[in-house]
């Protein structure tokens, strides 16, 4: 029963995880999530729960793909989320918009959600690329950041989606 409990609340801790607005309206969905993955282990001392092989996290109309996804959690187990990460390269689907790149890490505490390497958000013909992306669940708000290693900018094409 441990186990399941950790399941949903990795599973809503990765629904949360998507961008801004899409954070906020994944929290106040009831539909179901599903996680898929060819290994799922549950490391009781090191107190975390690993999904490995290609990844596939769905609710409603979000869906996360990653080669690694690993859950966190304190002494009060599934109750006690500390971080999500996901490893290898990722992409976020929600709704118009998609989101790329290298690691993502969701901090449940401080609602942030961090993206980093070759980031890449797109959504209707506008595309935004940066080494990082922050996004605040609770207040929607997004910061795009260069990457401290290369000469590359953030960089911006907007489209009216026409």
């Amino acid at each position: 029963m441990r186990t399941n409990a950790l399941f949903r609340a990795l599973a809503l801790a990765l629904s949360l995880s998507t961008l801004g607005a899409a954070s906020q309206a994944l929290a106040q969905s009831n539909g179901p999530v599903n996680i898929t993955g060819d290994v799922f282990e549950i490391f009781e001392a090191k107190k975390q729960a690993v999904f490995t092989g290609s990844v596939v996290v769905t609710q409603t109309d979000f869906t996360l793909y990653s080669p690694k996804v690993t859950a966190f959690y304190g002494e009060g187990g599934a109750s006690d989320l500390k971080k999500i990460d996901a490893a290898g390269r990722l992409t976020l689907h929600f709704g118009p918009k998609t989101a790329k790149a290298d690691y993502g890490t969701y901090d449940p505490k401080t609602e942030i959600l961090h993206l980093t390497g070759n980031v890449e958000v797109t959504e209707d013909g506008t595309v935004v690329t940066g080494g990082q992306l922050f996004v605040n669940v609770t207040d929607n708000s997004s910061r795009f950041v260069s990457d401290p290693n290369s000469n590359k900018r953030v960089t911006g094409t907007f489209s009216s989606g026409n």
